[in-house]
């Protein structure tokens, strides 16, 4: 079985004469652009452009459900883990079953809900829509309050405990409690529009994607602010790795991964750039659950994995459209990603897969 030394192993050899799809993995094509690939268990869930819902799983295609009037513009797994949650341009937040039983849990009229994520720790679920940020409590069936910003939300991001949430919008971002009607808000001010947006599992740091393209960050609680460049376009990904210690971005020709280690994190030092593009700006980054390596996917439809250690490259699949979807399930055992002409690939790192010959 091919585990995670198993994998190290391929990634020090850096073998280039086959890809991993084409040994342990398999493509699907689904008629529309998956915007999101989530997990549950060893099944995957795409949210797709038309309104629909693929469930795949080890065999077969095996199931499709209509969720919205519409395109599905944002998905995330539902705090329980049994099922997900989408939102739509129809304006509906749904929630979606493994065996397709839909219910809506809220709506926003004509609004469309681009912005959607949840915390297992809280149990806090958010919706973004227009300028309106809706929280359901634990276990709720409908919001229970609602934040209004002074313009529309470009991101949400919870804190590791899913209790501080924030909002990036133009001219800076918005930190809340979320649990409270309240909020308890703190302003965090930076001229430009504002899109993506991360913030550290422990909650000391802030970061968020600007219009022209680049980052920008706070430390907190002081609110220092930090200046993050080097990007050729707008960065829409983040992914954190399991101890919080690097950031993975898109956005640039390398994966950008900045430290957050220390006292204060990022500021002052230059972050690591992996798996460099001749060609390609990545689009897609997925920190493993359980091991130091990066999924990366790139605007060419390239998909390979990385090691901040050494740069070590693995190949899972090179040939596609712009990587739009990527994402890793809780074991790290299955990778799956989804390019923009509606093709989905999956790995499967369970599969037996002879390791190849080091080179001389």
């Amino acid at each position: 079985m091919l585990g995670a030394m198993n994998l190290a192993m391929n990634l020090a050899m850096n073998p280039k004469a086959d890809t991993l799809v084409n040994r342990c993995g398999r493509r699907v094509s689904v008629g529309a652009e998956p915007t999101a690939l989530l997990w549950l268990g060893d099944i995957l869930l795409a949210t797709l452009g038309d309104g629909s819902v693929r469930r795949l799983s080890r065999g077969t295609d095996t199931a499709l459900w209509m969720a919205h009037r519409g395109a599905i513009l944002s998905a995330c797994l539902h705090p329980d883990r049994s099922s997900i949650i989408t939102g739509g341009d129809d304006g509906a937040v749904q929630r979606v079953t493994v065996d397709g039983q839909v219910e809506q849990l809220g709506h926003f009229g004509r609004r469309w809900v681009e912005h959607l994520i949840a915390s297992p720790s809280s149990g806090l679920i958010a919706a973004a829509a227009g300028r309106e940020v809706a929280i359901w409590a634990k276990g709720a069936a409908e919001p229970s309050h609602s934040y209004t910003v002074g313009s529309s939300v470009g991101g949400l991001a919870f804190d590791g405990k899913g209790k501080r949430l924030g909002v990036a919008h133009y001219n800076g971002a918005t930190l809340y409690y979320a649990s409270s009607a309240t909020g308890g808000q703190v302003a965090l001010n930076w001229v430009g529009s504002h899109l993506a947006c991360a913030m550290s599992p422990d909650g000391r740091y802030f970061i968020t994607a600007l219009q022209e393209t680049g980052l920008h960050g706070w430390r907190l609680p002081e609110r220092h602010d930090m200046r993050m460049p080097g990007y050729v376009a707008k960065t829409r990904s983040f992914s954190w790795d399991r101890r919080g210690r690097w950031l993975a971005t898109g956005g640039a020709r390398s994966a950008v991964l900045w430290p957050f280690e220390g006292k204060t994190g990022p500021m002052g030092r230059a972050p690591l750039l992996l798996a460099e593009s001749r060609h390609a700006v990545v689009s897609r980054v997925a920190f493993h659950p359980r091991e130091d390596i990066l999924a990366i996917g790139y605007d060419d439809g390239a998909v390979l994995l990385s090691r901040p250690a050494d740069d070590g490259a693995l190949d899972v699949d090179l040939t596609g459209a712009p990587i739009k979807a990527l994402s890793w399930n809780a074991q790290g055992t299955r990778l799956a990603w989804g390019d923009e002409d509606g093709r989905i690939g999956i790995l499967d790192l369970e599969a037996r897969m002879p390791l190849p010959e080091a080179r001389p």
